[in-house]
């Protein structure tokens, strides 16, 4: 059991006393200090919660206007889903990060890309599975060396799957678009 002094007498007593066994004082090892802080303490607790029910119908009104916003996301989403041109875009970064490791790990001896900023790796695209939502993407801009150093230009298509964020297949061959 914890002591402390009184605050009116300042004797000995039980921190956890509800009256002075010396003088009768009420909490007697609460000082004035610490009372204060509790006040404060429950003042502020009062008041985030008044604030947090008075901001329950502005959240509420927060929450709907979020709603309509995604379902209208999901709609813009679904239209881009339909459109060749939307969809090959919204998905291209992430192809091209797929497509490319692809691409190098089918090369022998050394890979040299020669792409520039205009130009991309993946310079077409086209639908594989219009219904499933998969792409095919199209690209020149890579060469692979033979065994005596000599670079060879390569055509390359990479079949993708955006929600699987997979390489569904790679085709190369020799030549140019």
């Amino acid at each position: 059991m914890a002591m402390t002094k009184c605050k009116e007498c300042k004797q000995e007593v039980s921190t956890t006393a509800k009256k002075c066994p010396h003088c009768g004082v009420s909490n007697p090892g609460v000082t004035a200090k610490e009372m204060a802080i509790g006040t404060a303490v429950v003042v502020v607790v009062l008041f985030g919660f008044g604030a947090w029910l008075v901001s329950d119908d502005e959240s509420e009104a927060a929450v709907s206007e979020a709603d309509a916003v995604k379902a209208e996301a999901q709609m813009d989403a679904e239209a881009c889903r339909q459109d060749l041109q939307c969809w090959g875009k919204e998905n291209w970064a992430a192809a091209t990060n797929r497509c490319q490791k692809q691409i190098e790990r089918q090369a022998q001896y050394e890979v040299k890309w020669t792409d520039s900023y205009p130009d991309t790796k993946l310079t077409r695209r086209a639908w594989l599975d219009q219904e499933e939502g998969t792409l095919t993407y199209y690209g020149d801009r890579v060469q692979f060396s033979n065994a005596y150093g000599a670079f060879q230009n390569y055509i390359y298509r990479c079949d993708y799957d955006p929600f699987t964020k997979t390489v569904i297949n790679l085709e190369m061959e020799p030549g140019r678009i």
